[in-house]
């Protein structure tokens, strides 16, 4: 799928992977702390970290006439504050995405599906931003 950015010069194709690396990277600033996954707390495999599945497939990507709206799915680990956390992992993404594409992100949305300790501990926690706040 691939979004279009209107400028000056011309419009400007951006794909959904290029989006979804964009958010990946900000994922992994987080040292571990936060991990992607699929709405249903699942987190994927080692396949998945030496490329054999995009992590964009666990995001919802989508463009509107106001903008980008991006829902990303997270488990989080026990002991990481989630309101501080989800914060600025949702600010983190709006401003990269707007920075790196020049695509302003509508709503950007981190749903928390669990917290890990041993095991995955489902939860259901959504923090999000709308708008060029």
């Amino acid at each position: 799928m691939l979004f279009t950015v209107e400028t000056d010069l011309g419009n400007i194709m951006v794909s959904k992977a290029a989006v979804g690396k964009i958010i990946t990277e900000v994922v992994e600033g987080f040292d571990g702390k936060v991990i992607i996954s699929n709405n249903k707390g699942k987190v994927p495999g080692f396949v998945s970290k030496i490329g054999g599945m995009d992590d964009s497939n666990a995001m919802e990507i989508n463009q509107t006439e106001q903008g980008l709206d991006i829902r990303v799915y997270v488990v989080l680990r026990f002991g990481t504050s989630i309101a501080q956390v989800t914060n600025k992992l949702v600010n983190q993404i709006h401003e990269n995405i707007k920075e790196m594409t020049g695509m302003e992100p509508n709503s950007v949305a981190v749903v928390v599906t669990g917290m890990i300790s041993k095991k995955i501990a489902p939860r259901h926690i959504e923090v999000t931003r709308n708008g060029a706040e």
